[in-house]
């Protein structure tokens, strides 16, 4: 199945966030996820498109990793519910 232009432009938007989120989360395996799916994009496109795609990828690879990394502990930072712990009994 060959993706259409706009089916490709969806896939490499979420690409895109997938390693905006790989970048805070889990740098170590961002080479990995990207090889991937850049690979399956190519594989799921027209020859015509091969090189737009990598062209893309690199491009979009480079800004990601040019981006500030926010999260620096390993712990969790959410918090369900603060107001009722603070509550006395």
């Amino acid at each position: 199945m060959l993706f259409a232009v706009h089916e490709l432009e969806s896939e490499i938007c979420k690409l895109r966030g997938l390693l905006q989120m790989l970048h805070e989360d889990q740098p170590d395996v961002l080479e990995d996820v990207f090889e991937f799916h850049v690979g399956s994009l190519i594989s799921h496109a027209g020859a015509e498109h091969h090189g737009y795609i990598r062209t893309c990828a690199q491009e979009m690879l480079a800004a990601v990793r040019a981006l500030p990394r926010h999260s620096g502990s390993s712990e969790p930072t959410f918090r369900l519910m603060p107001d009722m712990l603070a509550r006395p009994a």
